[in-house]
């Protein structure tokens, strides 16, 4: 499994870019940040396949270790960027606020419905029984068939306070009190998701990346015209930023202190974004991943959960490289038959022909 560690360098190593002396102003553009989307959404598709197969620590050691590193860290980009995307629109849309029931919350919650269903097929097809209960739950995210749940009802519960929180405060209008509502609304929607799900920390421990996103948003144009001309500044902040992930990591690991893990994740989050300032990994590969992270995130069990039942994972290798192919295909398939169906349903823009 260490092979495929070793090939995700090599992918993001294609078209690496360095700029130390002026930085690249487009760090944060959707082709750069969909790349290091990419990144972690097949990571995310490494740390899944090894609860369907056997790895052995031994001979498998930088598999493990990167996994062991990241842990819940490789969900954080999502968040940040998302909640940076949706405060880039907020405060250059007019009207944004209002759209995004049905453009966010509507269009995230019905791909994912759809996407239960094809678990609920594959359950009576397998001959599983969970039960209307537990299906019904699924279908808002609480409960799972097989498939991942829980980012689905955090992403859905912060689209759903970023309508309350900018519908309060005026979006574009008073935008930062919007953002500072926001910040609110995330911390109280961290301590609910911690007294419901006190010992699954998933949950609730980088839900604040999200907002962090849009204060991110908020303090970039200081934030680029300190470190963009300097490199000294620049690697001074990264410096601050490793140490602090570094102290955090240790007060967590002694510890065992979400407080630690949460600022640690919000670390690593503004860590990763100024790095992304002058080592630009963008390419065709990681982009297409990135363009895709739903499908490849919300799919992938179904080729684990279908080889593993008819015993066919056997060799780590090989189960990880058909269930990446498939993955792939399935993605594919599945955004295009989705964004069909947005656009046949109105909920986003029709595509415009070439």
């Amino acid at each position: 499994m260490n092979l495929y560690i070793i090939a995700l360098l090599i992918i993001c190593a294609v078209g690496i870019k360095f700029c130390f002396k002026n930085g690249f102003e487009d760090y944060m553009s959707p082709a750069k940040t969909g790349a290091i989307k990419g990144i972690f959404v097949i990571i995310v598709l490494y740390s899944h396949a090894r609860q369907y197969i056997s790895v052995p620590y031994a001979e498998n050691k930088l598999y493990f270790d990167v996994l062991y590193f990241l842990g819940q860290l490789m969900v954080v980009m999502f968040l940040f960027y998302s909640g940076y995307g949706i405060a880039v629109s907020v405060s250059k849309k007019d009207g944004y606020v209002k759209k995004l029931p049905k453009q966010r919350i509507l269009k995230v919650w019905l791909d994912f419905a759809i996407a239960v269903m094809l678990f609920f097929l594959l359950s009576l097809a397998l001959d599983k029984n969970y039960g209307l209960e537990r299906v019904l739950l699924s279908l808002i995210g609480i409960k799972s068939l097989g498939n991942s749940n829980w980012f689905i009802f955090v992403i859905i519960i912060l689209y759903v306070l970023t309508v309350i929180a900018f519908g309060i405060t005026g979006g574009k209008k008073h935008f930062l009190a919007g953002v500072i509502l926001m910040t609110v609304l995330s911390g109280a929607a961290t301590a609910v998701l911690w007294y419901f799900f006190r010992e699954q920390n998933w949950w609730y421990d980088t839900v604040m990346c999200y907002p962090l996103g849009m204060w991110y948003y908020v303090a970039k144009p200081y934030i680029d015209k300190k470190l963009l001309p300097s490199f000294g500044k620049w690697l001074v902040a990264v410096a601050v930023c490793v140490t602090a992930f570094l102290l955090l990591r240790s007060v967590y690991k002694e510890k065992d202190s979400i407080a630690a893990f949460i600022f640690m994740a919000m670390i690593f989050a503004i860590g990763t974004a100024l790095i992304s300032m002058r080592v630009s990994i963008n390419n065709g590969v990681l982009r297409w991943f990135g363009s895709r992270v739903f499908g490849v995130y919300i799919l992938q069990r179904i080729p684990m959960i279908i080889l593993q039942h008819f015993g066919c994972n056997d060799s780590p290798i090989v189960f990880t490289a058909v269930c990446f192919a498939i993955t792939i295909v399935m993605a594919e398939v599945f955004e295009r038959s989705t964004g069909k169906l947005d656009e046949l349903l109105h909920i986003t823009p029709k595509k415009l022909k070439k």
